[in-house]
């Protein structure tokens, strides 16, 4: 498996393609904009996506998902089904506030599978545990996958609950922050302290590193 970060929207959103290097089968993690830059690294790479999976339904983490759905026709939009209104509607998605996300109203097509924790999505033989994180908002999830080839470390794409230092935010609507620390504490922090951990902003981190680093988490009284 491998993994490909691409930077994406006004918010440098981390869209990433899993890629299983057997099949040339491949995931897209919250292709947030730039569908084209997104289309363009697939096809020079000669990759099938199978799947797109939205960590959570804001409007910079699905703005591609329109574009990649008429390349793809097949290919299966996924999202936690506490977030999945949010996709068609501007409103709900927060893409309708122009700070939030450079003036550009977003509408998805609807999900075609709808996630629950503890489901698994699977690109090529890699499998991937879906693991609810409320918070920032209902339906936020992170995909955990614990075995790699070669025994190299698990992986978690935290979308927007878990960040280098850092966690989502919880003054939108929906959010709540006893939720999110509750979440990160109790579901991604008593996973392997190897675990990399890609976000949906900023640089990857490591479990280890947030447990003993991330002041909001450490001490949680300094999120707002």
């Amino acid at each position: 498996m491998l993994v490909q970060k691409i930077p994406v929207g006004p918010l440098e959103v981390c869209c990433y393609i899993v890629i299983d290097t057997d099949a040339a089968d491949a995931m897209i993690i919250d292709p947030g904009a730039d569908g084209r830059n997104i289309i363009e690294f697939l096809k020079n790479r000669r990759l099938l996506p199978k799947i797109i999976v939205i960590t959570h339904g804001h409007g910079d983490h699905i703005g591609a998902n329109t574009e990649l759905k008429k390349a793809y026709p097949d290919i299966q939009i996924c999202v936690h089904e506490a977030d999945q209104d949010m996709l068609p509607y501007p409103a709900k998605n927060l893409s309708i506030l122009a700070a939030f996300y450079g003036g550009r109203t977003v509408r998805s097509p609807a999900a075609d599978r709808l996630l629950r924790d503890g489901d698994t999505v699977t690109v090529g033989g890699s499998v991937f545990e879906v693991i609810h994180t409320p918070g920032h908002t209902p339906g936020g999830i992170c995909l955990y996958s614990k075995n790699q080839e070669n025994g190299r470390p698990p992986v978690l794409f935290s979308g927007d609950t878990l960040f280098k230092e850092g966690v989502g935010r919880t003054d939108f609507p929906g959010s709540s922050q006893e939720s999110l620390i509750r979440a990160i504490k109790e579901r991604l922090f008593v996973l392997d302290d190897k675990t990399i951990v890609y976000p949906g902003h900023g640089p990857s981190t490591t479990i280890a590193e947030e447990k003993k680093n991330n002041p909001f988490v450490v001490d949680d009284t300094r999120i707002s």
